[in-house]
């Protein structure tokens, strides 16, 4: 065995011991209930997907509005006292819009398909 298999499997046993067994204790409580383990790895992945969505869409709309609205911009960043912080609200709007719209997709989906 690999000096890198080793510390795998240490950092997998130490990982384990620190949580110690809640995946499991999780995971049996919400095999009692219509929730399944697929779903929250279909959420989990679409929150990570859109913070990278988010990420893109508020460079984006942070370029534009620094390029076109010069005096916005600059009035904004005095006012939270800094660019990053500006970036960050903007980010954190694009989050929450791509979010929504995920969300009204799938509510429209679920009343216009049926099973």
């Amino acid at each position: 065995m690999g000096l890198e298999k080793v510390a795998s499997n240490t950092a997998f046993k130490n990982t384990k011991e620190f949580t110690g067994g809640m995946d499991k204790k999780i995971f049996s409580a919400l095999g009692k209930s219509k929730v399944n383990k697929k779903r929250i790895a279909i959420e989990v992945l679409w929150i990570f997907g859109a913070a990278f969505i988010a990420f893109l869409v508020g460079f984006l709309v942070f370029y534009l509005i620094g390029q076109f609205m010069t005096e916005v911009f600059v009035e904004f960043v005095q006012k939270l006292d800094s660019m990053t912080k500006f970036y960050f609200w903007i980010f954190l709007f694009c989050f929450i819009g791509v979010y929504v719209a995920r969300l009204i997709v799938w509510a429209v989906k679920t009343v216009l398909i049926k099973e």
